[in-house]
């Protein structure tokens, strides 16, 4: 008996070593091609052109009782365009509005004639939607999808646990520099992008200031100096089979700040229920104001 313990830890002892080798071993490249893989073949990836996704979703202030609203999310991509709406049921939240037509983006306003905390980090934080990370695989123009031409630069970074699943780590660096901390997640066994995070820390305030959405103030309408921090997450889960091209069926936001003036924790929490894949689009989707048809 005292053998068997004494083979078994040892097997445990060089399981585990196995396990820090292999991690200290990986790369970007690595993590990145057995990720497209989990997506589906080569020859299905290269045959999608189009996708769309749809579901319901719901709205909710995470730090205040009774405050979900409920409403419905379509998520359209061709190509690196991209199309995020969000209609709520409330004449206080309509909802959201994110376009890239390949070139310029548009964030809409809301119904009060600005935008909430996740409109405008969206709108200050350019990237997201130019490089293709925001929505993750639920986007044609993923950015990993896009390596050839990519935006910036992926750099492997360690390993993480992620709901109790041990998860690659790989950091994002926007062409041009950003003042983000950009992390994105892959599942340590299926290499499934489970989450991208992003992190600011600033002196100046930044998107929304207090828990109203209908007194929203942008960056540039605050006087006031003091340190923030906020955050943002997309989580990814549910993952099945989509003719071939394995997508999340869950999609998760999650929207944090802290500052002098206050704290907002807020999330919209979507179920994807229909996907079409190499749909065709109306050219007027992933239209912007800068975009030919609207000069």
């Amino acid at each position: 008996m005292k053998k068997f313990l004494t083979v078994s830890l040892a097997l445990i002892f060089m399981f585990v070593i196995s396990i820090a080798v292999n991690a200290q071993k990986m790369k970007a490249e690595d993590v990145i091609a057995k990720h497209l893989d989990s997506i589906g073949t080569a020859e299905v990836r290269a045959a999608l052109k189009t996708l769309i996704a749809v579901g319901p979703t719901k709205q909710k202030f995470t730090s205040t009782a009774d405050s979900a609203v409920d409403g419905r999310i379509v998520i359209a991509s061709e190509a690196t365009k991209i199309f995020m709406g969000m209609n709520m049921a409330s004449p206080q939240y309509p909802g959201q509005r994110f376009v890239f037509d390949g070139k310029d983006s548009d964030i809409a306003l809301t119904k009060q004639g600005g935008r909430d905390f996740l409109g405008n980090f969206v709108k200050d934080n350019g990237s997201l939607l130019k490089s293709g990370i925001f929505g993750g695989t639920l986007s044609t123009g993923w950015l990993l999808s896009n390596t050839p031409s990519l935006k910036g630069k992926l750099t492997y970074e360690d390993t993480k646990k992620i709901d109790g699943r041990d998860t690659y780590v790989l950091q994002f660096s926007p062409k041009g520099g950003s003042d983000i901390d950009i992390h994105l997640y892959f599942d340590a066994e299926t290499f499934r992008h489970v989450r991208t995070e992003y992190k600011r820390m600033t002196s100046a305030p930044q998107g929304v200031m207090g828990k109203d959405i209908s007194n929203t103030k942008s960056a540039d309408n605050s006087a006031r100096q003091s340190e923030t921090r906020i955050g943002l997450t997309e989580d990814f889960s549910d993952f099945r089979a989509e003719r071939g091209v394995t997508l999340p069926h869950s999609y998760k936001i999650s929207y944090s700040y802290w500052g002098n003036q206050g704290s907002v924790q807020c999330e919209w929490t979507s179920t994807l229920t229909e996907f079409g894949l190499n749909q065709k689009f109306d050219p007027a989707t992933f239209a912007t104001s800068e975009s030919p048809t609207n000069r």
